[in-house]
C-alpha cells in the first residue's frame, strides 16, 4: 500500500506581523528611555575677557590700519583699492612705525569664507599675530 506524498513546497514566512511587533518594541524602548533619562546641565562661568583682549569698538579703529574687503574680494584702505603686494608693504611699514598698532581686516558679509581667509593669510604673512579679523 502506497501513501500519497504531497508535493514539497517551501513554507512562506509573513514578515509584516513580525515587523509590526519589532517597531512596537522599539517605540516602547524609546519612550521608556526618554522618560527615565534626565538632562543634566552644568553651570559654567565664562571669563569676561579672553586672553587679556578686550572688545574693540568701531570708533577705536580710526587710528588703526583697517583694510576693507568688498564682495568680490578686492582690498581697499580709506576707500582706495590696493593691490596685494602694495598692501603687504604698507602693513610692514605701518607695523614698524607703530610698535603697538594692529592691522584689521573688515570683510563684506557677502564675501565667501575662502576668499576672506586667503586674504587674511596674505596679510598675516606680512604682519604676523598683529593682524586680526573684524566681525560686526
Amino acid at each position: 500500500m502506497r501513501f500519497a506524498h504531497p508535493a514539497s513546497t517551501i513554507p512562506e514566512i509573513n514578515l509584516i506581523p513580525m515587523l509590526n511587533v519589532m517597531m512596537g518594541i522599539l517605540a516602547f524602548f524609546v519612550m521608556i528611555t526618554m522618560t527615565l533619562s534626565k538632562q543634566k546641565s552644568l553651570e559654567v562661568q565664562l571669563p569676561q575677557e579672553a586672553g587679556g583682549q578686550s572688545e574693540i569698538k568701531l570708533s577705536d579703529l580710526k587710528n588703526q590700519f583697517v583694510v576693507d574687503l568688498d564682495g568680490k574680494g578686492q582690498a581697499s584702505r580709506d576707500k582706495q583699492p590696493i593691490a596685494t603686494q602694495a598692501l603687504q608693504a604698507k602693513i610692514r611699514q605701518y607695523l614698524q612705525a607703530n610698535p603697538k598698532g594692529n592691522v584689521f581686516l573688515k570683510p563684506d558679509p557677502k564675501l565667501s569664507y575662502e576668499k576672506m581667509m586667503h586674504k587674511l593669510d596674505l596679510m598675516r604673512a606680512a604682519g604676523g599675530d598683529r593682524v586680526s579679523l573684524i566681525i560686526e
